[in-house]
């Protein structure tokens, strides 16, 4: 077993060149192309609607913006969670492997964006009354709870379970959730310097298209986020089963096994192995002084 401080690597790099390798070279029309199509109505019906100053009606601009919104959110969800499972069915499986179909993905991420639902909402509240005590106890919970929306779509029936599993899962991981955070803003502020440098160059269209024009390539680059954040989650599954003092359930089978299939979490029997589970985590040795460091891979 491990030394009780001894926690495996986890790397930020490599969770985000497992996702650039599945939505750009393995499965880009699934994990880019159609995320966008399915987004881009909404987002689109916002850069055409008229300034709410500028109205004659603003009332109803006002309304059809916010169905606008309201949609853009919850597809968002569906194709968050479709990505999810579709993650996870290529976890730590042979290079040649291909995910699980995009509809069976589809399906089963949309019986669970109810939860999802429930737990964005419940966990962004969470975060507003925390920073009415300061920033410290509302970073505190952000990182602790950072994983309750993979937890409870893949993994877990409800929210209380997501939030146990979470905190488990990130005891340890500050630094490296501090990387995936710096990261994943690293990409969006790239899209967003993209098309504030396109409405300089090109002013014409007017405002409200460029920033449709950039929600869109923010549309675009959340998929390839949304891949590193599961393959994270489940690297930290994995290393959590040969650790002591964490119970992981079904999670890890599910998270090991290969794509050939997989249930849903709030099925009978979710997450049940079906495959040959990849090589364990391997013990350090005996003969070390002092445990290692969690270090980038």
């Amino acid at each position: 077993m491990f030394p009780h401080r001894y926690r495996p690597p986890v790397s930020t790099r490599h969770a985000f060149a497992l996702a650039f390798d599945l939505a750009v070279r393995r499965d880009a029309l699934v994990s880019l192309v159609l995320p966008l199509l399915l987004q881009a109505p909404w987002i689109i019906a916002l850069g055409v609607l008229p300034p709410l100053g500028d109205a004659e009606r603003p009332w109803q601009v006002f309304a059809v913006w916010l169905a606008a919104q309201v949609g853009t959110f919850v597809v968002w969800l569906m194709i968050s969670a479709m990505l999810r499972f579709r993650a996870r069915s290529v976890f730590n499986t042979p290079p040649g492997m291909r995910p699980t179909s995009a509809m069976d993905c589809y399906m089963a991420g949309i019986k669970r964006v109810p939860w999802l639902l429930v737990t964005e909402i419940v966990r962004n509240l969470s975060l507003v009354l925390a920073t009415f005590f300061f920033v410290v106890p509302a970073l505190f919970l952000g990182f602790r709870l950072s994983f309750a929306t993979e937890a409870v779509v893949l993994d877990e029936p409800h929210i209380a379970g997501a939030f146990q599993r979470s905190f488990k899962l990130t005891e340890g991981r500050f630094e490296r959730w501090l990387e995936m955070i710096a990261v994943s803003v690293a990409l969006v502020v790239v899209a967003l310097f993209i098309g504030a440098a396109l409405s300089i160059v090109f002013p014409r269209p007017g405002i409200n298209a460029w920033i449709a024009v950039t929600q869109l390539l923010v549309a675009a680059m959340m998929p390839i986020v949304q891949y590193a954040w599961t393959f994270f989650y489940l690297r930290l599954i994995e290393v959590g089963h040969s650790m002591p003092g964490i119970e992981v359930g079904p999670a890890y089978a599910s998270a090991t096994m290969g794509a050939a299939s997989w249930t849903p979490a709030d099925q009978p029997g979710g997450g049940a192995p079906v495959a040959t589970p990849s090589q364990p985590v391997p013990e350090p040795s005996p003969v070390s002084a002092s445990p290692p460091h969690d270090t980038i891979a």
